[in-house]
């Protein structure tokens, strides 16, 4: 019986997380602009390293005159690197400490 009702729960749960990141099917489809360049620079969680070497990918596809640097050497170096104006992302697989606020 209790498996029954965990299956029920993860059943549900599911649901609920589809239901909340679908897709607005109003909104237009994303059109690429011209002439974006640059550099922008992710520093932080080693854990979502594949995410964001998979997202920056996807972006150079689309915009092949922007580079993206990753550095992936943990969640704590995430929030000195933004305080210190070295990244312009920051990811972080845990939630900000009372230590990481004080920066």
């Amino acid at each position: 019986m209790e498996l029954r009702i965990f299956a029920a729960a993860i059943a549900a749960n599911m649901a609920a997380v589809s239901a909340a990141i679908a897709l607005d099917q109003s909104l237009p489809a994303y059109q690429v602009v011209p002439a974006v360049s640059g550099q922008l620079k992710s520093v932080g969680s080693d854990t979502l390293n594949i995410e964001m070497t998979t997202w920056a990918k996807s972006f150079e596809d689309l915009y092949p005159a922007v580079n993206i640097e990753i550095e992936s050497k943990g969640s704590a170096t995430a929030p000195p690197a933004l305080v210190q104006g070295t990244s312009q992302f920051a990811p972080m697989s845990r939630p900000m400490t009372a230590e990481d606020r004080r920066l």
